[in-house]
C-alpha cells in the first residue's frame, strides 16, 4: 500500500508511534485539538489512530487529563515473546514466525533509499565498495513492544519499485517471493554480542550499555547469488537464536 492510498488514521498512527518512541514514560501528549491541527486531520481520524497505539499499551488515555506515554510492562511467563529467531529449512522469516504464533508484528520504516555500500555490505552482496545499494531500516515491534532494529540492503536493480511497498504489517520475504519470484535457497548467518551504538540505543529505547545479540544474514537465491544482506540488533539482553539442522538420512537406518 502506497502512502497515497493509506487510510489517514493509519498514516497518523505511524507518526504517533515514532513520536511516542522518542518520549519518556508519562509524557503528556498535546491536546487533541492541537494534534488535529498538527496532522491536518479530523478528531475522528486522530482518535482512531490513538486507539490503535493505546491498544498496544503505548499510551494511556484519562478523561480530563489527556493522553500519556505508557511504556508496556515487561511480559509475563504466560505471554512472553521469545526475543530471538528460529532458523530452519523453511525460511519463513521473523514476520512469518511470530504471526504464525498469533502475535502482532509491525514495523516503523525509518529509512528506505539508496546508500553507498560499506565493506560488510559490499562483501555480502558481491558488489564494489561504495557502489549504490538500496537500504531499508526498520524498528520492529511484537505486540506493541520494541523488539529489534533491523537493517536490510539489496542490490539496487534486483527489486525495482520495492521502496514503494508498505512493510508496516507485511513480510519482506513474502513480498520478495510473491511480487518478484525470489525465494531463499540458502542463508548464511553470523551471531555475535555487541554494544549498540548511541543512535541504535536511542532508536530502541535502550538506556544501559550492555551487550545485545546481533545477527547478520546473507540470503541467496537458487542460482547461488546473494540478493539480500541484513543486520539486526535485539532489545533484550537474553535473546536467543535457534537453529534446526537437517541432513541426509541413511537409506538403511
Amino acid at each position: 500500500m502506497s502512502a497515497a492510498s493509506m487510510p489517514k488514521y493509519r498514516a497518523v498512527e505511524r507518526q504517533l508511534r515514532a513520536r511516542v518512541a522518542e518520549l519518556e514514560d508519562g509524557t503528556l501528549l498535546p491536546t487533541e485539538a492541537r494534534m488535529c491541527e498538527e496532522y491536518d486531520v479530523s478528531r475522528i481520524t486522530l482518535r482512531r489512530a490513538i486507539e490503535e497505539i493505546a491498544r498496544d499499551g503505548l499510551v494511556t488515555r484519562h478523561r480530563g487529563h489527556g493522553t500519556k506515554v505508557s511504556r508496556p510492562a515487561p511480559t509475563t511467563t504466560e505471554n512472553h515473546v521469545e526475543q530471538g529467531e528460529h532458523f530452519d529449512s523453511r525460511f519463513t522469516g521473523f514476520f512469518g514466525q511470530l504471526t504464525g504464533f498469533g502475535h502482532r508484528v509491525h514495523s516503523d520504516i525509518l529509512e528506505f533509499g539508496l546508500v553507498r555500500a560499506n565493506t560488510s555490505v559490499a562483501g555480502a552482496l558481491r558488489v564494489d565498495r561504495h557502489s549504490e545499494v538500496l537500504h531499508m531500516s526498520r524498528r520492529r515491534y511484537v505486540d506493541g513492544n520494541v523488539h529489534q532494529l533491523s537493517r536490510t540492503w539489496f542490490g539496487p536493480d534486483r527489486f525495482p519499485g520495492i521502496e514503494t511497498e508498505d512493510f508496516f504489517e507485511q513480510s519482506l520475504y513474502g513480498c520478495l517471493e510473491e511480487k518478484y519470484g525470489v525465494s531463499i535457497a540458502q542463508q548464511d548467518l553470523s551471531v555475535s554480542l555487541r554494544v549498540p551504538s548511541r543512535d541504535e540505543a536511542r532508536t530502541l529505547g535502550i538506556t544501559d550499555r550492555q551487550p545485545r545479540l546481533s545477527l547478520q544474514i546473507t540470503a541467496c537465491s537458487s542460482d547461488g547469488e546473494p540478493f539480500l544482506y541484513g543486520e539486526s540488533v535485539f532489545v533484550s539482553t537474553d535473546a536467543h537464536i535457534y537453529f534446526t539442522a537437517g541432513g541426509n538420512r541413511p537409506e538403511n537406518p
